[in-house]
């Protein structure tokens, strides 16, 4: 067998399977080089999230809680709010729920909350978070929301 007919019958093999393994089975045999540059990123993409990953994902989870009216979860964010007297939490939680029934007159409600970008202040101490809250009535607001690191914990400052 030829090296043209080789090819050509591997290419009709590929086409046969579906999906990932097709892609795979492609770059592998086509594209090895490719196919390793692949598998490497892969890799180490896997690797211990940055500081900026963890804050984002603490920050989107606790608008993610707002947004749901869980606003104990919401306020267990805050840093400081957890060791307050109950007097000023009550007043913190009051103020959320206020918050989201405008947000739900206005807009109709926040639909989901994006990641925009995240960048670490180190004279400040802190990671600012950019989220893209989209409302349901499709208006969208880019919102900064100041994190700091306590007990190996990411709260809302």
């Amino acid at each position: 067998m030829k090296n043209e007919e080789f090819v050509t019958a591997l290419l009709q093999r590929i086409k046969s399977l579906k999906g990932m393994i097709g892609i795979l089975c492609a770059a592998f045999f086509l594209l090895p080089s490719s196919f390793f540059l692949f598998c490497s990123s892969f890799f180490i993409s896997c690797s211990n999230p940055t500081p900026e990953e963890l804050a984002s994902l603490a920050a989107k989870g606790y608008y993610e809680h707002l947004a749901a009216g869980e606003y104990d979860a919401y306020l267990d964010g805050v840093n400081g709010a957890m060791n307050a007297p109950d007097d000023y939490r009550n007043q913190l939680r009051k103020g959320a729920e206020l918050y989201m029934t405008r947000v739900k007159e206005l807009h109709k409600g926040i639909s989901t909350i994006e990641v925009s970008s995240a960048m670490t202040d180190s004279s400040l101490h802190c990671t600012n978070v950019f989220l893209l809250l989209c409302f349901g009535d499709s208006t969208k607001e880019e919102i900064c929301v100041p994190m700091v690191q306590k007990d190996g914990q990411f709260r809302m400052r």
